[in-house]
């Protein structure tokens, strides 16, 4: 009898006070159905304004030298040394033109979500685009495919999760490779 009045005291009191009581709403529907799936934010497009800054200095660059080079870090010896062993160039592609399209391609490829998980390894590029207008350069792109990271002069956007194996195929298509045997290659 008590549980029948405590359920009813909020009835009586919504019907003296014109009160209508509302049902509590649902909580929202998991992301995943996964239980092992970890989704703490919803999809993002936080990306997208780094895809377009590199994609508008692409189009505006009269050629972009893509460059497969050598790392600092190559060598056993780089680090006991005060000056860095000389860069290396193992291969470069040089995109004029419609040679450019297949990059702007693939940029328009890539998926804008941006993640909020980082790398913890130490930056080693192997692979540089470089943008000329003329005879400058205008900006410079440092990529490392071991760690996923990337250095640019042209934004501070948010790089998207996808970039770097949007772009494997991409590097893969100009006869370089995203990752190989550096340290050998280096000796």
């Amino acid at each position: 009898m008590r549980l029948l009045r405590r359920m009813m005291i909020p009835v009586v009191l919504g019907v003296v006070c014109g009160c209508s009581p509302q049902a509590t709403p649902p909580p929202p529907a998991a992301a995943s159905e996964d239980p092992l799936a970890i989704e703490d934010k919803p999809p993002n497009a936080e990306g997208q304004p780094m895809l377009d800054d590199l994609a508008r200095v692409a189009r505006d660059a009269d050629r972009i030298v893509v460059v497969e080079h050598s790392s600092p870090y190559d060598t056993n010896n780089s680090s006991n040394s005060a000056t860095p062993p000389a860069e290396r160039r193992y291969r470069e592609a040089v995109l004029t033109g419609t040679r450019k399209q297949p990059f702007l391609a693939t940029l328009e490829g890539i998926d804008p979500y941006v993640s909020d998980w980082t790398t913890a390894c130490i930056f080693e590029p192997h692979h540089r685009f470089e943008f000329y207008k003329g005879k400058k350069r205008t900006h410079t792109l440092e990529v490392c495919f071991q760690c996923g990271e990337l250095r640019w002069d042209g934004t501070r956007n948010p790089v998207p999760q996808a970039f770097y194996a949007g772009l494997e195929p991409f590097i893969e298509s100009l006869g370089m490779q995203p990752e190989r045997d550096w340290q050998a290659l280096a000796r």
